[in-house]
């Protein structure tokens, strides 16, 4: 064989070789990716953590009864609470690193200055269990069955149920319908709090700003 065609032999074997390497670098990346996608939406908690993650604007409320309520909206880099806790109504607005308490009956405001420890409250109460090892089950709740994922470890979301004596035997049930989150049950031992949730992208920007007729204290 002529010296010529060893090259040609040769050159074609290396571009065989460099199109199978190539190949198969680009198969495992997507494999890799194709893994990382079914391990982060293994569950109905980590997918409602992404989707809210990927939101400009969303509310999240959650109501006990009448009297006890919380309310949290978010809107790009700002954030809106309203708390009902026995009656009793608070309401902040979190921006501009700082958080500012209203009280709408003296249309008066103050302000925490470098405060902004709710701007990012459901989402870091989601990120916190999102990753634990769950329970899932069904159980009726107000007459419909419902699939549900529970988790060890967290009051976040309870409104009056409290762990004074930091019990070890304490669980969070989120209840859905479909892919939808419908309820939100804390159990301590044999005490038990069950929240009905709502959440919505349809936000009122007002929700952000201060009134205009409220003055600084």
């Amino acid at each position: 064989m002529d010296k010529r065609k060893k090259v040609i032999i040769i050159s074609v074997v290396s571009i065989i070789l460099i199109v199978l390497i190539v190949t198969l670098v680009i198969l495992l990346v997507n494999n890799s990716k194709n893994n990382g996608e079914s391990s982060t939406n293994s569950t109905k908690i980590v997918k409602l953590y992404n989707e809210l993650s990927n939101e400009q604007s969303f509310s999240f409320t959650t109501t006990l009864d009448d009297n006890n309520k919380e309310t949290y909206a978010k809107n790009d880099n700002t954030a809106y609470t309203d708390t009902i806790y026995d009656g009793e109504e608070s309401k902040f607005i979190i921006r501009d690193g700082n958080s500012y308490l209203l009280r709408d009956s003296d249309k008066i405001y103050y302000t925490y200055q470098n405060n902004e420890v709710n701007l990012n409250k459901v989402l870091e109460q989601l990120n916190e269990i999102k990753d634990t090892e769950l329970i899932e089950g069904k159980e009726e709740v107000d007459g419909k069955n419902y699939n549900y994922e529970e988790y060890s470890g967290s009051t976040n979301f309870a409104i009056k149920l409290t762990d004074d004596n930091n019990s070890e035997d304490v669980k969070t049930r989120f209840y859905f319908d479909g892919n939808d989150l419908v309820y939100i049950k804390t159990i301590i031992g044999n005490n038990q709090e069950l929240l009905s949730v709502e959440i919505s992208n349809d936000v009122d920007s007002s929700l952000f700003e201060i009134p205009e007729d409220y003055r600084g204290m």
